[in-house]
């Protein structure tokens, strides 16, 4: 069978709804499911039409002669952070439609509104959650209503099949990144030839703001013998020299981490790498560890300004903790990228400043403000709505917490944010001293994007 996974152009680097960056990221869900298909025998190709920035005009002549094509909404590093923006999607996917039957929606969007992704984009069936075992039983040809973790129309009414349980993800062969576009994929502020690895899948931790639809209940961990053979095939076909491990909390799993870090050292790989964890989940001989193994970045979740807001959202972190490994990290000789969320429903003023202040206090090398997004599936969502039914206005994907001229104030007072950050001369001094210019103009490209 001839299997086509098509990876869609969302048009802008910035989604003007909630100024999320499309970054030219690999679809790992895609080079997965492309890895079990071909291992079946199928016949497969990935149009990333996202990092070949392929028009509508470029892409209809490469349809045609599959058996069935599957098209994502959201690759794996947005599972958690969906774009709101959903029409460069749903036009794919109804192009797509015009020109085959046999069409499938993967992603957080259909996963949350299975019932009207499937009537927007007249697909077959919507895949709900992860999708790699699902794809795989779809292209065997089983009867859609035997196949677990679908939405599918029969007789003008949506059916819901039983979900799917989480899968092992050791019975996933090494990504299929020979059908990926390698040499687009890049990371502003780490550089080219670069990749996403997952060590793990899950969280366990339960943020009310967090969308986790995608990844079911808990936390599951790749064998390390297995992340090590990943890695080193993927550095050595490839010639990678940057990598995310886009794990939810990557140092959960400390022993592994330390493995990993141990066969990185004892290779000598010309790689630098990144990741994303908790502050709570680091102490200094694992930050030291990951160091000498290459890590350069880290992202964290620092979200509120004061503990009164960090136990409302559940974070389960205290200011104090964030103000203290911080420095380890910096000791360390590792660079930080720190979100903050500001437009908490119960958050004043003051809490806003206050979220704003600690960022300048902690002053990690990047600094990200982000609108406070109730997404469907959250905590959060199902709290706004019991208020108020009408708090979203029928949104399906609601923006913020806020509307109208508090959202408006609300998106003011983040640019404002970043211009206080980052206008900042001791920022300024601090970024020019250390001489990586390539990260600083990446890092600017950004911001302009973003105030844009």
């Amino acid at each position: 069978m001839k299997i086509l996974l098509l990876n869609p152009n969302p048009v802008h680097l910035v989604n003007r709804l909630g100024k999320i960056y499309n970054r030219v990221w690999p679809p790992l869900e895609l080079a997965n499911c492309a890895a079990l298909l071909e291992a079946e025998g199928h016949d497969v190709a990935i149009i990333d039409a996202n990092a070949l920035k392929m028009r509508m005009d470029d892409l209809i002549p490469r349809l045609a002669g599959f058996d069935k094509v599957f098209v994502s909404s959201s690759s794996l590093d947005r599972w958690q952070c969906p774009a709101l923006d959903i029409e460069p999607f749903i036009h794919t996917a109804r192009m797509v439609r015009s020109l085959t039957d046999e069409v499938f929606v993967l992603g957080v969007h259909g996963t949350l509104k299975p019932e009207e992704f499937l009537r927007l984009t007249g697909a077959r069936a919507v895949v709900r959650g992860e999708p790699e075992l699902t794809v795989s039983e779809i292209c065997q040809g089983k009867p859609l209503r035997d196949i677990e973790g679908l939405a599918i129309t029969d007789n003008g009414k949506t059916v819901m099949t039983p979900d799917r349980r989480p899968l092992d993800l050791d019975l996933l062969p090494k990504p299929a990144f020979h059908l990926l576009p390698m040499d687009k994929y890049f990371y502003e502020v780490l550089g080219p030839r670069f990749t996403l690895f997952e060590g793990s899948r899950g969280c366990a931790s339960h943020c009310t703001f967090c969308l986790l639809k995608m990844y079911g209940q808990g936390i599951r961990r790749k064998s390390v013998a297995k992340l090590i053979e990943e890695v080193d095939d993927a550095i050595a076909r490839f010639g990678l020299k940057t990598a995310y491990f886009i794990d939810l909390e990557f140092t959960v799993f400390p022993k592994q981490v330390m493995e990993l870090c141990d066969h990185l050292i004892k290779k000598r790989h010309d790689f630098r790498w990144t990741c994303q964890t908790r502050f709570d989940l680091v102490d200094e001989p694992l930050l030291h560890k990951m160091r000498q193994a290459g890590c350069r970045l880290i992202h964290f979740g620092v979200e509120g300004g004061t503990d009164r807001l960090l136990d409302t959202v559940q974070k389960k972190i205290t200011i104090r903790e964030i103000k203290e490994n911080i420095r380890l990290v910096r000791r360390a000789g590792i660079d930080t990228a720190c979100f903050f969320m500001l437009g908490f429903p119960d958050a004043d003023e003051r809490e806003m400043d206050a979220t704003i202040r600690l960022a300048r206090q902690l002053n990690p090398t990047y600094a990200l403000f982000h609108i406070v997004t109730p997404y469907p599936g959250t905590p959060l969502h199902e709290e706004m709505l019991s208020r108020d039914p009408e708090a979203f206005g029928g949104a399906m994907f609601p923006e913020a917490c806020l509307r109208g001229e508090n959202l408006t104030r609300l998106k003011k007072t983040i640019g404002r944010a970043y211009l206080r950050y980052y206008l900042r001369p001791r920022y300024l001094a601090e970024r020019l001293s250390k001489g990586d210019f390539r990260a600083l103009s990446g890092q600017v490209k950004l911001f302009l994007g973003y105030l844009s």
